[in-house]
């Protein structure tokens, strides 16, 4: 006989449930209904777990559908990036020289004097006062250090004036005997550790311990907010419980307020894992890997990190130099120790001489260090390229196809910066590009989008591919519209249609995305898009001649 659920108001045997998230059990209909204000704050069709392999994660409840919204949930703490320009310390906006408000307790600098009203400023406030000395900010758009403690202060602060907000901050994970003897622990120990005790003379209030491990929750559990330039970062309880995917089944998109939601890419199972992904999808397998070793303490065996075609995709493949040979090579496996936590990958530093990258065609072997000089020379070469200039972006393309699979990183991150470049160096946009460019667009959207897709079919970099869709539309629209004037209103009708279709897909990627975020605005613009779009629709099909 299983476990008997309790009541979530009395604890008496409850045979009910919610039917929202499958996780609070209820004896009555009225009882249900007297927790409802309680219960609508956590009700997710997601609940923690834990286990040995993966810790602590999250658990579908019940089926989730892709697109739904599985939770929103506001920061538990937010503050400035470790390394940030002077920003105002209660709505982080960028300060500028000559245009601040000083705090008039503290001396710390802010866009307004509302914004030093602002609760979140009340630790560094307090710690400040208590130093008995303001603080004066006197270089500004350049990193400024003192900058660095601020987020950790903040988590600090709970200990002695939110207990709640304290216990659940201490609960997230901190990695703090994998992060010990690192650079970046020396570094913050230095800059944040040491400043906290010595400027704000908090030595004898906290413990190089309680301080340490605030700048490890933060490290491994703080998101970037992007609604602002610099970003400002926030940590979230429920969130940071979701597990990584190189190709995760969620996504993630920030509301206006800061709020952070959490949405199905693609069809969950009850019972199912959520994940989302913690690094960059769009970078190659080992960067993925060193960087989460790096920042994060673990070392990916995902299964697209233990794919090394990436899902068939080549994402990292270099092409053969075998006379005759079109085929291209890859390892055995991306999959080995991540010897050096601290430092980029570097092929002299590793131990891994005897790795050998094989031809999939002809079983050619090549070393691991001459492909990696190789990639070095490539992203060198890549470095340099001018901002903004199709022509650079072609060139680049053209030359390095000759090294690279099609799909490799490096061909797609100028690809992606192709296909958007296109049209927008011209005052009439799309009409005034060629008809090759406007061809290459086309499917250079077409076929980024799909890559995204099959990469990361949750996240499927979620803002980029709506953003590649909106672009997608506007070619297709664009080459209905030159078409009509040879081949008739019948013809453009069939691209305008297929553009609109393409159009309802983008804004749907992006409808989560805040005004502020330029997926935002372009969301707001492709929503405009398919009024205008389905007008045209309507009388281009008026136009037609009736059928006989």
């Amino acid at each position: 006989m299983g476990e008997l659920n309790q009541c979530a108001v009395c604890s008496a045997p409850a045979e009910q449930k919610c039917s929202g998230c499958q996780n609070a059990h209820y004896c009555s209909r009225e009882h249900q209904k007297q927790d409802w204000r309680q219960h609508k704050q956590r009700c997710t069709p997601a609940r923690v777990k834990e286990d040995t392999k993966y810790g602590r994660y999250l658990e579908a409840t019940r089926e989730i559908k892709a697109g739904d919204i599985i939770m929103k949930e506001s920061p538990l703490i937010t503050g400035p990036a470790q390394v940030t320009p002077p920003v105002c310390l209660g709505c982080y906006k960028l300060l500028e020289a000559g245009k601040t408000v000083s705090c008039a307790d503290c001396g710390w600098p802010f866009c307004s004097e509302p914004c030093t009203r602002n609760e979140v400023h009340k630790p560094e406030c307090l710690y400040t006062k208590n130093r008995g000395e303001k603080v004066t900010i006197s270089s500004f758009g350049i990193p400024h250090p003192n900058y660095q403690c601020i987020t950790v202060l903040r988590c600090l602060y709970q200990r002695d004036y939110n207990e709640k907000l304290w216990a659940k901050l201490q609960s997230l994970e901190s990695h703090c005997a994998d992060r010990k003897g690192t650079d970046k622990w020396n570094n913050d120990k230095k800059m944040i550790a040491d400043f906290i005790v010595n400027f704000f003379k908090l030595g004898s209030t906290f413990t190089e311990e309680e301080i340490m491990k605030c700048c490890g929750i933060i490290q491994i559990n703080g998101h970037e907010v992007p609604l602002l330039e610099p970003e400002y970062v926030a940590v979230f309880e429920r969130v940071s419980m979701a597990e990584h995917s190189c190709c995760a089944n969620c996504n993630k998109s920030f509301t206006s307020s800061g709020d952070i939601i959490l949405c199905a890419g693609v069809d969950i199972p009850a019972s199912g894992h959520i994940s989302v992904c913690y690094t960059d999808p769009l970078w190659g397998t080992e960067a993925r890997r060193h960087h989460l070793a790096d920042s994060k303490f673990f070392e990916c065996t995902c299964p697209r990190c233990a794919d090394v075609t990436e899902f068939g995709t080549m994402y990292s493949a270099v092409k053969c130099k075998k006379k005759d040979c079109k085929g291209y090579l890859l390892p055995d496996t991306f999959i080995l120790p991540i010897l050096h936590k601290t430092t980029c990958p570097d092929p002299a530093s590793r131990g891994l001489d005897d790795k050998l990258w094989k031809c999939c065609s002809c079983g050619d072997a090549v070393s691991d260090a001459i492909i990696q000089q190789l990639l070095q020379d490539i992203g060198r070469e890549l470095s340099v390229m001018p901002k903004g200039d199709a022509d650079a972006c072609e060139r680049f393309v053209s030359h390095c196809a000759s090294y690279l699979h099609p799909a490799h990183y490096y061909m797609t991150d100028v690809s992606l910066a192709l296909a958007q470049l296109v049209g927008q160096q011209h005052a009439l946009g799309l009409a005034a590009v060629t008809e090759d460019r406007l061809i290459l667009k086309t499917q250079l959207c077409r076929k980024l989008a799909d890559l995204l897709e099959t990469l990361a079919p949750g996240k499927a970099e979620t803002r980029l591919r709506g953003t590649l869709l909106f672009e997608l539309h506007a070619a297709v629209a664009e080459t209905g519209r030159r078409k009509s004037a040879t081949e008739g209103p019948l013809v453009m009708l069939g691209y305008i249609t297929e553009s609109r279709k393409i159009l309802e897909q983008s804004a749907w990627l992006l409808r989560h995305e805040p005004s502020e975020l330029p997926e935002g605005q372009v969301s707001r613009q492709a929503r405009a898009n398919l009024l205008q779009l389905d007008d045209l629709i309507t009388k281009l099909s008026a136009a037609l001649p009736s059928p006989i």
